[in-house]
């Protein structure tokens, strides 16, 4: 956390975008761009400060960013992606992080390692070697559930615009979450619709969703329309409306 109080100017505001940041903290304690870059950038790791939107800030209250501790299993494929690619972008989802929000547990997890299209048939064989008979390539559903095993791993391929994660690029961000489990091909079909709304509500009550982040993946999957219309559904509260 700064050190230097923030300007009650801003926590009265509520959401504030970078130059008003800028202006208020350059006015208010003559700092230079560099400085304030820093105080900004301070803030934000500390938790003081969330990004609440597209280039928006607010002081954090009773929600957190989402933060999930990936089982071994999710490190181990990472790291094996991590040795074989340089600069590879990849996302990890284990389904297992959905037991947060959910009332019937997930007890066999899954983890799905997006990739993005160029690369997915290499990533496949890469991990295919380390674990031989428990990864697929873009499956369908049914041969999910055929083929199922514990600790199965899923290669898709990445949709451009899709978040990277806050603290490592590869984790999945929550707006992905929500996205992927309305309109996603796979991922929509392997979450039970009853519990779809238990996680909307849980990760919206508990966590800071950004609005913009998430509808931005949705247009990108050809998906706004229905997004908006399920989190509707859902009763969300205005944090899912469209301004």
């Amino acid at each position: 956390m700064s050190e230097i109080a923030l300007p009650e100017m801003l926590v009265k505001q509520g959401t504030f975008s970078r130059r008003e940041y800028s202006s208020t903290m350059s006015e208010t304690y003559h700092m230079t761009a560099p400085q304030i870059s820093y105080d900004l950038s301070k803030r934000l790791d500390s938790g003081e400060l969330v990004r609440s939107g597209w280039g928006l800030y607010s002081k954090a209250g009773s929600k957190s960013q989402y933060h999930y501790r990936y089982q071994k299993v999710a490190e181990d494929i990472v790291s094996i992606i991590n040795s074989n690619y340089i600069d590879l972008d990849f996302r990890v989802f284990e389904l297992v992080q959905l037991n947060e929000f959910i009332n019937h547990l997930i007890g066999r997890n899954t983890a799905i390692v997006y990739v993005e299209n160029d690369f997915t048939d290499q990533v496949f064989n890469t991990l295919f070697e380390a674990y031989p008979g428990k990864v697929m390539l873009k499956p369908g559903v049914d041969e999910f559930y055929r083929y199922f095993q514990d600790d199965q791993i899923v290669v898709c391929r990445l949709i451009s615009e899709a978040p990277r994660g806050l603290k490592r690029d590869w984790e999945i961000r929550l707006e992905q979450i929500i996205v992927d489990i309305i309109a996603d091909r796979f991922v929509s079909r392997i979450v039970p619709d009853e519990e779809k709304a238990s996680v909307i509500r849980g990760a919206s009550e508990s966590y800071i969703i950004d609005k913009n982040t998430m509808f931005r993946y949705a247009r990108r999957k050809g998906a706004e329309k229905k997004v908006k219309q399920v989190l509707t559904a859902s009763r969300r509260d205005s944090t899912y409306d469209n301004e």
